[in-house]
């Protein structure tokens, strides 16, 4: 047995703090539970920080769906300035989308898990699990101090690529099913200088316009765009988005996010190919930063003001839970009994080979589809939940439900369901999928068919 110099005992530890982290992190500790949440950077939001919008709080109906712990994020940072709120897209794949500042998620995130009670351990990695016969018990960790064993009742995984699972011995599937290849990475950048607006009439595509949270006039806070006009530049200029779209965001004047690279045929739990991805997204960055300052108007005088903390990942592995979400489900808008999860995002398959963007509308009558608890169940590992991009799907139902804001409500849904086993005693296979549901409708939660109510008046007074 490892004397190890560190030990701490919990009653959840939450692996990896995206928005699926601090969702459960946020959760369990409100329900009572003794949570620990552990995150490799020194920031919590995960992907939400290479600068992207959320999406999506609304159906494809373009009804409001989504309520609990992201809806409670998302007026905190408006109040700080920090988000527009949802916006209405214009000739787009989704209804609405939300701009936001990173800075300020990174500080509301912080916040809601210190205030409800949760603890933070950043700069961290887990290491190695520890097993008692099929339940996992405990993780040991790396520390900058050295390794640290934190036993707990239960584990959660919001690692995104399932890391903890995996070493746990939960089966997981990879990429699609014809060839196994996984969606492609991109490394979003952000540019200063920017004239948005004249931007957006010379090469945009669909958009949203709304007041930035500062204030003024209407702004193009999320924009897609291609250099169609610019076919003959571009194919000169051996530019690797051709005619492709792409797309940014902002709530700053002056400056836009901007994701266009793409990087095919990478393994996002490969080290090697992670760095490949990094050195590669950089040249492209620069590249198509280039070609927009020297003939694209909007962009004169414009500069790169940073890239993302790290690529971004849109798939690895999908553990194999008690239930396989389809794309049957999802197109369907399928309810389950077991609902944890109301989303309204459509399936968004950047392909593995062509690296084209390709879109599936959901349905269902109002709009969008159910993730069922038994998707938080892994197979063969008992006090284990999953959360976040790794819950069981196929590849294109993950495509779907690989978003921020569906991570977030997962999370809150595992956190509770964490909290629920550890109160009655139970296992978490065992938590009671009404008491789950009637817990998370007590915090705020949407679960029911229809809209948030209350939600159409914030559609007439937010739609243009």
């Amino acid at each position: 047995m490892v004397d190890y110099k560190h030990q701490q005992d919990v009653d959840v530890l939450i692996l990896g703090g995206g928005t699926s982290g601090v969702g459960a992190a946020v959760a369990a500790s409100r329900s009572g539970a003794n949570t620990l949440l552990v995150e490799r950077y020194g920031f919590l939001g995960g992907v939400a920080n290479v600068g992207l919008c959320l999406h999506t709080f609304h159906s494809s109906n373009g009804e409001r769906v989504v309520a609990g712990l992201p809806w409670e994020m998302i007026q905190r940072m408006k109040a700080l300035g920090g988000s527009t709120g949802p916006v209405w897209i214009e000739n787009a794949h989704m209804k609405t989308t939300t701009p936001i500042d990173v800075e300020v998620m990174k500080y509301v995130t912080q916040e809601m898990v210190l205030e409800s009670g949760g603890k933070l351990l950043y700069h961290t990695l887990p290491l190695e699990v520890v097993m008692e016969d099929n339940r996992i018990a405990g993780v040991v960790l790396l520390t900058k101090d050295g390794k640290m064993l934190v036993r707990a009742k239960v584990v959660i995984d919001c690692t995104g690529d399932g890391d903890i699972a995996t070493w746990s011995g939960v089966p997981y599937e990879k990429g699609r099913d014809s060839d196994k290849k996984m969606q492609r990475m991109s490394l979003v950048f952000k540019m200063g200088n920017v004239d948005v607006p004249r931007m957006f009439n010379e090469i945009g595509k669909g958009g949203a316009w709304a007041p930035l949270p500062d204030g003024g006039e209407s702004y193009p806070v999320w924009w897609s765009a291609t250099l169609e006009r610019y076919a003959d530049i571009a194919m000169q200029e051996g530019l690797f988005l051709g005619t492709d779209e792409f797309w940014g965001n902002t709530v700053h004047k002056g400056e836009t996010n901007i994701n266009a690279s793409r990087l095919q045929g990478l393994d996002g739990t490969n080290s090697f190919d992670l760095t490949v991805g990094e050195v590669e997204g950089k040249r492209q960055v620069f590249k198509l930063a280039e070609v927009l300052r020297k003939y694209v108007p909007g962009f004169e005088g414009s500069y790169i003001q940073a890239t993302a903390p790290f690529i971004g990942v849109r798939e690895t592995r999908r553990m194999e839970g008690e239930y396989q979400l389809t794309a049957s489900d999802c197109v369907s808008g399928r309810k389950f009994e077991d609902g944890i999860a109301k989303v309204g995002y459509p399936i968004d398959i950047h392909d593995p080979s062509s690296g084209k963007t390709l879109f599936t509308p959901i349905g269902g009558e109002d709009g969008s589809y159910d993730i069922p608890y038994r998707c938080l169940l892994p197979k063969n590992v008992e006090g284990l939940l999953l959360a976040g991009r790794c819950i069981s799907t196929t590849h294109e139902a993950m495509a779907s439900t690989r978003t921020m804001i569906t991570g977030m409500m997962v999370g809150e849904a595992a956190g509770t369901a964490a909290a629920l086993a550890i109160r009655n005693g139970t296992s978490v296979r065992a938590v009671d999928a009404n008491e789950l549901r009637e817990q998370l409708r007590k915090r705020g939660a949407h679960l029911d068919m229809g809209p948030v109510p209350g939600s159409e008046k914030e559609r007439q007074a937010t739609q243009p």
